[in-house]
């Protein structure tokens, strides 16, 4: 009897420790200004202004392992339900071995692709009481000339005047 009353313990410690916790997460964005003149003030505006990263997929690793992948809906907002831990978020060009703009990769240096690859946009953790999610970088706010890693950054230059 008293073997049964440990073991039935047992499993209602595992079932307490293996609780989901529901997540609502949400994702903007500020996408700069990317002309080549001074922004007016409406340009600015909406520079500074925060948008939601609308329709977005994310991969999402725990230990080195894919676990699960997350879109989200028109608001940037998704509901998850995970396990506590840390949980590190990437775009899909990462996980592809692919470039930010879907150009050829060619017009990055690869050792430098390499090391973005590597690298999550965000990092969530969640405790059995709260959560946090760190940002880290997203390409889409970056302009397509400053993207990281591209072999030249300024395409006007490489006009010839005469």
């Amino acid at each position: 009897m008293k073997t049964i009353i440990c073991i039935l313990s047992l499993l209602q410690l595992q079932l307490i420790a293996q609780k989901k916790f529901k997540v609502e997460l949400e994702f903007k964005y500020k996408q700069p200004y990317c002309g080549s003149a001074k922004p007016t003030a409406e340009q600015q505006a909406a520079a500074d202004t925060e948008r939601p990263l609308d329709k977005q997929t994310f991969y999402v690793y725990l230990d080195n392992k894919c676990v699960d992948t997350l879109l989200t809906n028109d608001s940037g907002k998704v509901v998850i339900k995970y396990l506590p831990g840390t949980y590190y978020l990437f775009e899909p060009w990462k996980i592809l071995k692919k470039t930010p703009d879907a150009s050829p990769i060619t017009d990055f240096h690869k050792a430098c692709l390499v090391k973005e690859w590597a690298k999550p946009n965000y990092k969530l953790t969640i405790k059995e009481d709260d959560f946090t999610l760190d940002y880290y970088e997203i390409s889409a706010s970056r302009c397509s000339n400053q993207l990281a890693c591209l072999k030249v950054r300024h395409l006007p230059k490489l006009i010839k005047r005469q």
